[in-house]
């Protein structure tokens, strides 16, 4: 038999050897619900579905709040300012634009948290009524985030 078979054929039953005597991980486990017949997968970790993050939040709204008193001092959007644009032409005529973008600029979870509280109070103070239906019409910046929270329910 030749080195080279042995060195080639060796190796390989060490890996599959190997890589079958480890069971797999378990990261979702199928469990039994009611209603419809169907395939539900729960994370491993916990018996029952998680209902919230924190103890008593049960809306987004609540959620928000709760993150910006947890996490204030933390960043929470960043956006970069277009210094320069740029215009190519490939040969096929396709054009393609190239940004050249500054550094970020980030806003904490505080500062965000006051912009929406500000916006809020001013939609209320022109009396935008709670359940009343609003529409955002705007690029997907940092300021259509905050006024989406000022709008979710809750």
């Amino acid at each position: 038999m030749s080195p080279y078979i042995f060195g080639v054929i060796l190796p390989l039953l060490v890996t599959l050897l190997v890589r079958n005597k480890n069971p797999p991980k378990r990261r979702g486990v199928p469990v039994q619900t009611g209603g419809e017949a169907g395939l539900v997968v729960q994370n491993s970790r916990f018996e029952s579905p998680v209902q919230s993050a924190w103890e008593g939040v049960a809306t987004l709204a609540e959620l928000f709040e709760e993150a910006c008193k947890t996490h204030a001092e933390r960043l929470l959007l960043g956006t970069r300012v277009v210094l320069a644009r740029e215009v190519e032409s490939s040969p096929d005529g396709r054009s393609f634009e190239k940004l050249h973008l500054g550094d970020y600029g980030w806003l904490s979870y505080d500062t965000v948290f006051d912009v929406v509280s500000s916006f809020a109070s001013g939609l209320a103070f022109l009396g935008h009524a709670r359940e009343e239906r609003a529409a955002i019409f705007a690029d997907t910046r940092q300021e259509w985030f905050m006024a989406l929270q000022v709008l979710l329910p809750g």
